[in-house]
């Protein structure tokens, strides 16, 4: 067998370009998630809102209006835009209803590129 022999002396770390690219990519993904993570946010807060309103009232005897206004509420409340009451539906599927929270919102990233961020989301209605 042969042995590696490694002159200490020329051995050398990442270059200043290699640094350079791989801070710019940290950058730009860090960028990126921290433009997009406030539409997951408020996906949360819009679930949580709509669970609110299944856990305190009798939702089976709600009608679409009611429950629309009530999860309007807290979305006007926390200044969440891009979401409509019309993105909340009530759909039947095998004698069973549910709450369909369906939309999508736009993300300014940089320049002229945005982000379309789809959520669909889907609640027992018992």
């Amino acid at each position: 067998m042969y042995k590696v022999r490694v002159n200490p002396a020329r051995q050398q770390g990442a270059s200043l370009w290699g640094v350079m690219i791989l801070v710019g990519l940290i950058g730009l993904v860090l960028t990126i998630a921290l433009k997009i993570a406030p539409a997951y946010m408020s996906n949360n807060i819009i679930g949580n809102a709509i669970n609110g309103v299944i856990a305190n009232n009798d939702i089976k005897t709600m009608a679409i209006t009611e429950i629309r206004n009530d999860v309007m509420r807290t979305v006007r409340t926390n200044r969440i835009e891009g979401f409509s009451a019309a993105d909340i539906k009530v759909t039947r599927q095998n004698d069973l209803e549910y709450i369909d929270v369906n939309y999508e919102t736009r993300v300014h990233l940089m320049y002229n590129i945005d982000a379309v961020v789809m959520f669909t989301n889907r609640f027992n209605k018992f």
